[in-house]
């Protein structure tokens, strides 16, 4: 006995009584998300608490505002003659976000091509968020087969800005027709931004006893980031990879508010950063950066 699966079997069909079609806009904004993070439930998929922890855990990356996009998708295509038709490639799921970025911001965004975020939640025109509901009832990003930063489009027309286009490709167009979840959240999902970046600059000459830094961000390290306490230090590692957390840390003030000065009675050449902090809606990270003393 023969049983090939893909040739035959009982088709379910679904009934199509429908009083009104619910329809969704264009994506304006997205996240990308790590393949093994998924929201607990619908519940937390609409709300800014679950969002924003996995944004402090670097779970979810929310990426730059969509000026245009445009559908990529391909048909099925099949092979016929005069008595045989089968499908010899499936249909694929594609589309291209066009951003308008500033050389950091492109520098960002190519980053994640290639990364371990390989799926995507995305936001829509009307303010809802796309996702595709798991059969443990958790939610996940729709899988992604690829993730393609272009380079920057030059402007060639004067008040034309530079552009960014992204390809995105779909792993299963099916996955989110067949699974859906599009959410109503309790937050402005146009106002969400990604995680700000840190710049830190060691001030004069590091001691056994004093470490200075200075806290920026913008592109041009020209925004001062002022507020952080010693919590929000990752510990300071030496060059076997020990802590050596200081006593204590003290802002400046006035012009200086984002000069933070560490004391201590025996610290030794290493690094630090800063984790990802939330100062309001507001999140930071700095890289580390390295001193000697």
């Amino acid at each position: 006995m023969i049983y090939i699966d893909i040739c035959g079997g009982t088709k379910v069909v679904k009934n199509t009584g429908a009083n009104e079609q619910c329809l969704y806009s264009p994506t304006v904004g997205y996240a990308l998300a790590t393949e093994d993070f998924a929201f607990a439930s619908i519940a937390a998929f609409k709300t800014k608490v679950a969002w924003d922890a996995a944004k402090l855990a670097k779970s979810i990356a929310v990426m730059f505002s969509v000026e245009a996009s445009e559908l990529s998708n391909t048909e099925a295509s099949f092979y016929e003659s005069r008595t045989v038709k089968y499908r010899n490639k499936r249909a694929r799921k594609g589309i291209s976000f066009t951003h308008h970025l500033g050389l950091c911001s492109h520098s960002a965004l190519e980053s994640y091509e290639g990364s371990a975020y390989s799926r995507v939640f995305e936001f829509t025109a009307d303010g809802n968020i796309k996702g595709v509901l798991q059969s443990d009832g958790t939610v996940k990003g729709q899988k992604l087969s690829d993730f393609t930063v272009g380079q920057i489009e030059e402007p060639v027309i004067e008040g034309d800005p530079q552009k960014t286009v992204v390809q995105l490709a779909y792993k299963n167009y099916k996955e989110f027709q067949d699974n859906g979840a599009i959410v109503e959240p309790d937050f402005d999902v146009e106002d969400y931004t990604g995680v700000f970046g840190v710049t830190l600059t060691v001030v004069g000459t590091p001691t056994a006893t004093e470490l200075v830094l200075r806290a920026t961000a913008g592109c041009s390290g020209d925004i001062p980031v002022e507020g952080l306490v010693i919590g929000d230090f990752a510990a300071i590692k030496d060059s076997d990879g020990t802590d050596n957390t200081p006593d204590s840390v003290t802002p400046g003030a006035g012009a200086d508010a984002n000069l933070y000065t560490f004391v201590d009675t025996d610290l030794v050449s290493g690094s630090i950063s800063v984790a990802p902090v939330a100062q309001g809606d507001v999140v930071y990270e700095a890289e580390s950066v390295s001193f000697t003393v």
